[in-house]
């Protein structure tokens, strides 16, 4: 691994990037959507998924980190609104990057989304006065924080996700700790349950939106992998409601840009404000949503 801290631009699997490298690894993020695509740390995997399948631009890049702002699904938006808002299927500035690049420091680089160029444009028409970063962090750890401002005259409720889709052995293997006995909304079926008391897997396929307690700041879940031996971290901060989803056999095979066999290998555990978990922003308000990822030794 080169030890050199550096940002670049780079071309990588069809777009323009920059990439992050240091001694802990490398970060690539696509300038459209301001989309992380790779995470590989020093001496690993890729912790992400991205579909060989995917699209070309302007569709929206599935696997990976797509950005799902200033609303999450279509929740709370009219018919004819895009699903996950317009801007994973934006371009993106760089705002700014990290001055110092000494070695004990992290990389870091923030983003924001071109402006609203027409009165029809989607944030113009359904979200005036929202603004919104993505500073995305690489140490020992992975961290991509989306922060929003309302400069707008008028209240704004906000949901949106960081749509992460971590790279598997085989989703049915897989268990995901920190969701035990937390109640949460099943959009498969359309209801409501108070929870479950062991550890998540996957049975055939699964779209869930998790509440956590409203009392804690911050919130943790686990993913382990037994046949890849590897545990993935996740801690979150400014969400109470986390999204985990997996669309199955059945549904895979309908969706253009995933391939048959390609949905056992990724689950999504997304950091997110959906389902119940709404933040109002007033005028001048502001709110950060982050996640934080890193490895856990393997115990067998």
């Amino acid at each position: 691994m080169d030890t050199h801290q550096r940002i670049t631009f780079v071309d990588y699997a069809g777009h323009r990037c920059l990439q992050l490298c240091n001694a802990h690894g490398t970060a690539i993020i696509a300038l459209h959507g301001a989309h992380l695509l790779s995470w590989v740390p020093a001496g690993q995997r890729d912790v992400f998924w991205v579909s060989p399948d995917a699209l070309p631009e302007p569709a929206a890049i599935r696997g990976g980190v797509p950005v799902c702002w200033p609303w999450f699904a279509s929740q709370g938006m009219p018919i004819g609104a895009m699903s996950h808002g317009p801007v994973r299927t934006r371009m993106w500035d760089v705002a700014h990057t990290g001055d110092d690049v000494s070695a004990d420091k992290p990389l870091h680089v923030t983003l924001t989304p071109t402006p609203a160029l027409t009165p029809d444009d989607p944030l113009g028409r359904y979200a005036p006065g929202l603004q919104v970063s993505l500073r995305v962090e690489l140490g020992n750890t992975l961290t991509q924080t989306l922060t929003t401002h309302n400069l707008g005259e008028h209240p704004f409720v906000l949901t949106q996700a960081l749509h992460s889709y971590f790279a598997v052995s085989d989703a049915r293997q897989i268990q995901i700790s920190g969701l035990e006995n937390r109640p949460y909304a099943c959009k498969l079926s359309g209801s409501s349950h108070a929870g479950h008391p062991g550890i998540w897997q996957l049975d055939q396929a699964c779209d869930r939106v998790y509440l956590q307690n409203a009392s804690s700041a911050e919130h943790h879940y686990t993913l382990s992998d037994p046949a890849a031996k590897r545990k993935i971290h996740i801690t979150t901060h400014g969400s109470q409601a986390v999204v985990v989803w997996n669309p199955g056999a059945e549904t895979a095979a309908k969706m253009a840009d995933v391939p048959n066999n390609g949905w056992p290998h990724f689950v999504c555990v997304e950091a997110a404000n959906a389902g119940a978990d709404c933040i109002t922003l007033a005028p001048g308000g502001q709110h950060a949503l982050t996640q934080i990822l890193s490895l856990m030794p393997w115990e067998s």
